[in-house]
């Protein structure tokens, strides 16, 4: 019998000594454990995504919480939380590691900087979000990840900054400047975003800072339906994950707004924006076009 396979998240804040070394040694190990997905290896940290069979994952895991922060490894990562979740082996098609100057992209303009290594919002856990919830506290969720995420699922009571990108966010904060003096808890996938992200937020002037601890999907491994519609989007071949078999679907087809969580790119190669739209329209269309004038151009692009 084939044996099983798993999708590993994780990510930890912590200084990497030698980043470009240590994306060396976690590819042989990658490679030898024949795990493809995608990792980010920077100064502040770790971020990735791997798929591979549960025995080779587990030995990456074991491998890297060798990584304890003594001066013949490279960092801290004795702790790191890998979170799981159940894949049938082609979420992606190869490895990809590579070295960036942020695990997450924020770019903040004139050389500032967000260190979630010193500072970040309150940690609170899927456990403590959902007695929130049961006890209607005053509280706002800022969907910290982009707007076509937040379209398929999201929490009740959030709120979004209206973002494609998440290095937007230092402009596009300006939709959030009612909130500042209220109760604020940040949410993203799985929790990497969240730490920047509330931390960005409290270099602003944000008085309540807390952050859902581990994600979405850790939130709806426990809580599946409560107080979450949709679907969760992800960054992979697999584009959504769903925690119940009956859920709601809650996002439109941008063309004929009928229910669909079909993600697609608009084949303007000029637009490419990342939309939903049902197959029925994409094959009357001759293509998934988020719109009518994304539409025309094409046509007059061909013709």
């Amino acid at each position: 019998m084939r044996e099983a396979c798993r999708i590993n998240i994780f990510y930890k804040y912590t200084t990497v000594r030698k980043p470009v070394d240590f994306r060396e040694g976690l590819k042989g190990v990658c490679t030898a454990l024949d795990l493809k997905g995608r990792v980010i290896v920077a100064t502040e940290g770790i971020n990735g995504t791997l798929e591979g069979t549960e025995s080779n994952v587990t030995k990456f895991e074991e491998l890297v919480h060798e990584q304890d922060g003594t001066p013949a490894t490279y960092g801290d990562f004795s702790d790191m939380w890998f979170k799981h979740s159940k894949s049938v082996g082609n979420a992606f098609p190869r490895l990809s590691i590579k070295t960036r100057p942020e695990i997450v992209s924020l770019r903040l303009p004139g050389g500032r900087d967000v260190d979630p290594r010193k500072t970040t919002g309150t940690h609170i856990s899927a456990e403590e979000l959902h007695a929130m919830f049961q006890r209607d506290e005053d509280f706002t969720i800022i969907d910290m990840r982009n707007n076509y995420e937040h379209r398929i699922g999201r929490f009740d009571k959030s709120v979004e900054p209206e973002t494609a990108n998440f290095y937007e966010l230092p402009e596009k904060v300006k939709n959030l400047t009612h909130l500042k003096n209220t109760k604020v808890i940040t949410v993203c996938t799985y929790g990497v975003r969240c730490e920047k992200a509330s931390a960005f937020l409290k270099s602003v002037g944000f008085k309540d800072v807390s952050q859902l601890h581990g994600g979405i999907g850790t939130y709806l491994k426990k809580y599946p339906k409560e107080h979450f519609k949709g679907s969760l989007y992800v960054f992979d071949k697999r584009m959504r994950e769903q925690f119940a078999n009956d859920y709601e679907v809650i996002s439109t087809c941008a063309r004929c707004h009928a229910p669909s969580e079909h993600i697609v790119n608009c084949s303007n190669g000029v637009c490419h924006k990342q939309h939903v739209q049902c197959e029925e329209c994409i094959k009357s269309l001759g293509g998934p076009f988020c719109n009518e004038k994304c539409e025309a151009s094409a046509m007059r692009t061909v013709t």
